[in-house]
C-alpha cells in the first residue's frame, strides 16, 4: 500500500494526519508526505508586474517554505514511529497545488491520496473547490478527503453512547464495476478491532425517455407505461437487495467482530448517502468514482464530487489504477 499524505498545515490537515495515525494498515505500508507550495514572486510579478517587489516576495516566499519544511518533518517523524522509518518520506514542492499534488501521486504511484477537505493557500483562498475537486477529478488512483469530527456527530455518538473515534463506515454500493472495486478495496483493507459497517444502496427513479421515447408527460398515464415503469423499478430494487446482501455476506464473513447493518433507499444518489451519513451517522463515506448513472451522472461531479464536498464526515472516492487490482505493495 503506498499513501500520498498532502498536507498544508489546516486543521482538516491535521485530522487527516490523526486519523492515518490512528487507523490499522498493512505491514509494509509507504507514506510520502508532501506540501506544495506555489512560488510567490512570480504570482507578485503576475499579477503587480513591479519588479522592486520581487525581492520582499521572495523573502517571504523563503519563510513560507521553511515553516512548510518544519510541517512535513513534524508529519514525518510522527508517521515513522508507527510506519518505520525506512516507509515515510517527505518533500515540500514548488508548483500549483492542485496538479502537483496529482502529478507527485503518479511519480510515487500511490494506491491513494489522502488530503483534508479545506485548507487554505498563501492567500487565504478557500481551497475546497479547487484543489480537492480537481484531484478527484484527475488522479488516478483513489482519493480519500478526511475531515475533522464534527460537533453535531459528536453530540450524536455521545447521546448514543458511541464511539467517537472513526469506525463507523458507510459503504455505497451498486451495480457498477466502480462498486464492485469500492467493495473489494474495504475487504482488502484493515480496519479498527470492531468495526461498523452500514452498506446501503439508492434505486433512482427513472426518466421518461428511456422507456417510451416520448416526451415527460406524453404517454405518462397509459397503463402499459406504467407497467413497464413497474417492473423496471422492481427489478433495479431486487438487483440493489442482491448487491446489498452479498456485500454483507462478505463483509461478515472478513471481519466477523464487525457490526454490519443496510439500507435500501430510494431517490436520488448524492442525496440519499449525504442524508444516511448524517442519520446513522457515519465516520467515513466509502464510494466508488463513478456509479450507474448513466444519463443522470454525465461525469464524476454528480454524485462522487458532490458528496465529497457536501458530506458531514470524510470520504474515500476508490479509483481502481488502470492496469492493476489496486493494490501495489
Amino acid at each position: 500500500m503506498k499513501i500520498l499524505l498532502a498536507t498544508d498545515g489546516s486543521a482538516n490537515a491535521d485530522a487527516a494526519l490523526d486519523i492515518v495515525l490512528y487507523r490499522p494498515w498493512e505491514a509494509g505500508t509507504k507514506v510520502r508526505v508532501i506540501s506544495v507550495i506555489e512560488p510567490l514572486h512570480d504570482k507578485v510579478n503576475k499579477i503587480v508586474g513591479i519588479l522592486r517587489l520581487t525581492p520582499i516576495a521572495t523573502e517571504a516566499h523563503t519563510r513560507h517554505k521553511n515553516n512548510l519544511l518544519e510541517l512535513v518533518e513534524k508529519y514525518s517523524a510522527k508517521l515513522r514511529e508507527k510506519f518505520g522509518a525506512d516507509n515515510v518520506s517527505w518533500q515540500v514542492v514548488e508548483g500549483k497545488p492542485k496538479e502537483t499534488i496529482v502529478a507527485e501521486a503518479d511519480k510515487f504511484n500511490a494506491d491513494t491520496i489522502i488530503m483534508g477537505a479545506h485548507g487554505r493557500n498563501e492567500s487565504g483562498e478557500f481551497l475546497f473547490g479547487s484543489v480537492p475537486e480537481y484531484v478527484l477529478s484527475h488522479a488516478k488512483c483513489s482519493v480519500e478527503i478526511l475531515r475533522a469530527i464534527s460537533p453535531s456527530t459528536m453530540v450524536t455518538e455521545i447521546e448514543r453512547q458511541q464511539p467517537i473515534e472513526e469506525d463507523k463506515y458507510l459503504i455505497a454500493l451498486d451495480d457498477s464495476d466502480c462498486s464492485a472495486v469500492t467493495l473489494q478495496e474495504v475487504l482488502n483493507r484493515q480496519w479498527p478491532a470492531k468495526p461498523f459497517f452500514k452498506v446501503i444502496s439508492v434505486v433512482e427513479p427513472l426518466p421518461f425517455q428511456a422507456y417510451t421515447g416520448l416526451g415527460p408527460w406524453e404517454g405518462a398515464g397509459s397503463e402499459e407505461y406504467l407497467a413497464l415503469v413497474s417492473k423496471t423499478m422492481e427489478a433495479e430494487q431486487s438487483a440493489s437487495k442482491k448487491i446489498v446482501e452479498n456485500a454483507i455476506s462478505q463483509l461478515k464473513a472478513k471481519f466477523p467482530d464487525a457490526t454490519v447493518s443496510s439500507d435500501l433507499l430510494d431517490g436520488y444518489a448524492k442525496d440519499g448517502i449525504l442524508q444516511s451519513s448524517k442519520d446513522w451517522p457515519a465516520d467515513l463515506i466509502i464510494m466508488g468514482s463513478h456509479g450507474r448513472g448513466g444519463m443522470m451522472e454525465f461525469v464524476l461531479g454528480s454524485v462522487s464530487k458532490a458528496t465529497a464536498m457536501h458530506a458531514p464526515c470524510s470520504v474515500i472516492v476508490v479509483r481502481a489504477k488502470a492496469g492493476s487490482n489496486g493494490r501495489n505493495n
